[in-house]
């Protein structure tokens, strides 16, 4: 699979599961339908009974596991059926119409790894033995 494939897929799923415990999930939950509705494959049947449970997410809060979920679901079923990619850009582009210049940000780091994140902002790092006792002096 194309690596802009594999970005659509991560963008598509960010934007699903970010919709879930919003005002976006039924927009969200429809433009995925019809994604599935197009979709051939053996896990269609599996990713509609994923996709009707009632979402448990918090507002704002995002599930980096269901993340990796959807993404991987979307890059299977990008690689079988590459047309299937405008509808997913539709998922993708989700945003709510009274704020469309929110972006989601996920980030996840695995086996003691860290991550360090900031969007529009100043981030401040120290790293050391004492840093943690230290005050930010002007």
């Amino acid at each position: 699979m194309n690596e802009e494939l594999v970005e659509l897929a991560a963008g598509g799923a960010t934007a699903l599961v970010s919709a879930m415990g919003t005002d976006l999930w039924q927009e969200a939950k429809r433009l995925m339908s019809g994604v599935l509705a197009r979709a051939r494959g053996s896990r269609r049947d599996e990713l509609s009974a994923a996709l009707n449970r009632q979402s448990t997410a918090t507002r704002g809060a995002v599930d980096a596991g269901a993340v990796h979920y959807w993404t991987e679901a979307l890059s299977q079923l990008l690689d079988r059926n590459p047309d299937l990619a405008q509808d997913v850009r539709a998922l993708a582009s989700l945003r709510t119409a009274e704020r469309p210049d929110i972006v989601i940000q996920v980030n996840s780091a695995t086996h003691s790894g860290e991550v360090f994140a900031v969007q529009n902002g100043t981030q401040h790092f120290a790293s050391g033995p004492n840093s943690r006792d230290c005050e930010e002096r002007p």
